[in-house]
């Protein structure tokens, strides 16, 4: 039995001497594969394996997730001997990283042990949690050639910063710090998402990206919000064409909501270009009080647009409007209640429609 196995292996084993079919790939293929994997496997797969693949690992360009598993702690308790950390590992391969990307799982003691500023070429960079270091070497002197650039939990980065980036092009951030003084422009930013933005620094931002193309914004009601907002829009943004806006209510009350709040949803489509084909999506939660005619006599100004609404209600805080005085309006006779209503929750929807 042993013989027939020994002589099964040696007709279907590749010979030492055979090259692989993926080294007769060419390197430009090659650099695009290895810059998916990981740094540990780079360094403990495929640096060594020859003199062809040690030259290619040292110059392909690398795309890092930094996510420490929660298995980890585990393993290491049960193997004691060291191996080089990930963090090691990505300072032994910095001047190749072009994405890093760090993950909120990831514990503190982790985050402080990336030091950012080693990774100069990056055109990609994603932190989750953020320290306050990180932050303050966002710079562009740091990354010249950054593109991308997403911070989920940081709310003190500063527009002034952002317009130092020539070739900035996408930024996904917690909220963003304006100075109504400030004169700088981004002519590079084509895309910007805000998970929490100040009504009143709207159109002052919006003036100073005039090649913004998307923009998802969310405002958030509190009992501490600014009651009125001075909106006079004396500008047209040629270039915007994508809108996603949120606004949530976490005053949780029956009572009305001051309508003005409501009007920086008009403001922002009166910015829009009416010769642009706008894509307009309204996400509303607990804005019992939203005046959905003055919407409605905005979005009739766009010559074209597709629109879509989501609403939320929590009845035991929020009072339902009246959804059969809103059907009237023409651009909104299709919204429906969701499919899960119940008692003390209540959703409407409005599939995308177009506007003319």
């Amino acid at each position: 039995m042993f013989s027939f196995f020994f002589a099964l292996f040696l007709r279907h084993a590749p010979s030492s001497a055979t090259t692989s079919n993926l080294e007769l790939l060419p390197n430009e293929i090659l650099f695009d594969i290895l810059s998916y994997l990981s740094v540990s496997d780079l360094a403990y797969g495929w640096l060594d394996l020859n003199s062809r693949f040690y030259a290619i690992v040292h110059s392909c360009p690398i795309r890092q997730i930094y996510n420490e598993p929660k298995w980890r702690g585990r393993l290491l308790r049960w193997f004691p001997w060291s191996y080089p950390t990930d963090a090691e590992l990505l300072q032994y391969f910095a001047s190749q990283f072009v994405s890093l990307e760090i993950h909120q799982h990831l514990t503190l003691s982790g985050v402080n042990k990336i030091n950012i500023l080693q990774y100069p070429n990056l055109r990609r960079l994603t932190i989750r949690r953020t320290t306050t270091s990180q932050v303050n070497a966002i710079q562009a002197n740091n990354f010249p050639y950054l593109e991308y650039l997403t911070l989920s939990a940081t709310e003190n980065i500063s527009f002034n910063i952002l317009c130092q980036f020539k070739l900035l092009r996408s930024c996904d951030l917690g909220s963003i710090q304006i100075d109504d003084q400030d004169i700088c422009s981004s002519s590079s930013i084509r895309s910007l998402i805000l998970q929490k933005c100040d009504p009143s620094k709207l159109l002052h931002l919006l003036h100073h990206l005039p090649q913004l193309i998307l923009f998802k914004v969310n405002f958030i009601w509190t009992e501490t919000s600014v009651q009125q907002f001075d909106f006079t829009v004396d500008f047209v943004h040629q270039n915007l064409r994508s809108l996603y806006v949120s606004m949530f209510n976490f005053q949780f009350t029956k009572g009305p909501i001051d309508t003005d709040r409501c009007a920086v949803i008009s403001t922002l489509l009166a910015t829009l270009s009416p010769d642009q084909r706008i894509r307009c999506h309204l996400s509303l939660f607990g804005m019992s009080n939203f005046n959905f005619e003055q919407f409605h006599r905005a979005l009739r100004k766009l010559n074209s647009c597709r629109l879509s609404c989501f609403l939320t209600y929590c009845l035991p805080w929020h009072s339902l409007p009246d959804f059969d005085h809103i059907r009237q309006f023409s651009l909104l006779n299709q919204l429906r209640p969701g499919p899960c209503n119940s008692d003390d929750f209540h959703t409407y929807h409005l599939t995308w429609t177009s506007v003319h």
